[in-house]
């Protein structure tokens, strides 16, 4: 009997890798002053300027595949229970690596992360920040320009797919193959593990009203495998991998920013109730 569980356990042990997928692992981070980063949840006061980043990770998940470098993956960032009073702060709209499309330090914080931009939109059809309303959900948005279409809707065929089925329109994050890599490149960029690929910043509301935000990146968003239909991230598997032949399909970790009444706000709302019971008492 013994042997008999111990075979049936190898086997599906055996299964278990046969069918082993790497994942994509999306993690997006808040921060706010762009040297403190957390992953979850994340209280701010109203008006608070928060940093948000969003890194990529391949988990090999049992596959013995070890790729040497992440490739591409297009993406389109979203910040949930968005009113008309937060704003997107400025990040690099277009371009690519070379001419301003991506940047690395302070002096240029936010955008797509050198040498994740190897292209990049021009100047016609630049990335921007969306607002929409959905389910009765108002969001922001980044794509670029022209892609107007909530994540995922659109015709599924011919040119209009790309707004927005496709998720083609979203942030191209794209690193040449080393092979690929001139003197005129950032080099090449081996990590796969926390690869920062994009960051933006938001300033919220001065309102004292308590609300949740989540950061995200819907999968209805990305770039969709012609051949399997799926939304994955892209890895190189060697030097002579020019491509990113190495798939992974996507998950994503989002972040929540919850904003909560300033110490102040909540001791006025306080005396105001007692001051009202009293009123009442009195009345």
């Amino acid at each position: 009997m013994n042997k008999l569980i111990a075979s049936i356990v190898a086997a599906a042990g055996l299964a278990s890798l046969a069918n082993a997928q790497a994942v994509t692992r999306m993690s997006v981070e808040t921060s706010l002053d762009g040297i403190s980063w957390a992953s979850g949840l994340r209280q701010v006061n109203p008006g608070a300027n928060v940093r948000v980043r969003y890194n990529v990770s391949y988990i090999a998940n049992g596959s013995t595949t070890v790729p040497v470098g992440f490739a591409t993956l297009t993406f389109q960032p979203t910040v949930s229970n968005w009113t008309g009073a937060d704003t997107l702060g400025s990040f690099a709209t277009t371009g690519n690596n070379t001419n301003g499309g991506a940047v690395t330090d302070s002096s240029g914080e936010f955008g797509r992360i050198i040498p994740f931009a190897s292209t990049g939109p021009t100047t016609s059809d630049p990335y921007r920040g969306h607002t929409q309303t959905i389910s009765g959900t108002s969001y922001l948005r980044i794509a670029r320009t022209v892609i107007t279409n909530w994540v995922g809707d659109g015709s599924t065929t011919g040119t209009a797919a790309a707004n927005n089925f496709n998720g083609s329109g979203g942030l191209a994050t794209v690193q040449k193959g080393s092979g690929l890599v001139s003197p005129a490149d950032p080099a090449f960029n081996s990590s796969i593990s926390n690869v920062t690929l994009f960051r933006f910043a938001v300033t919220l509301s001065s309102s004292n009203a308590a609300r949740t935000l989540l950061a995200d990146a819907p999968l209805a968003g990305m770039n969709r495998n012609a051949t399997t239909g799926a939304r994955d991230g892209s890895w190189f598997a060697g030097s002579s991998d020019n491509f990113g032949s190495v798939k992974a399909a996507v998950e994503v970790i989002p972040a929540s920013i919850q904003v909560i009444p300033a110490p102040g706000a909540l001791g006025l709302l306080g005396l105001g109730g007692a001051m009202a019971l009293r009123r009442r008492r009195h009345a």
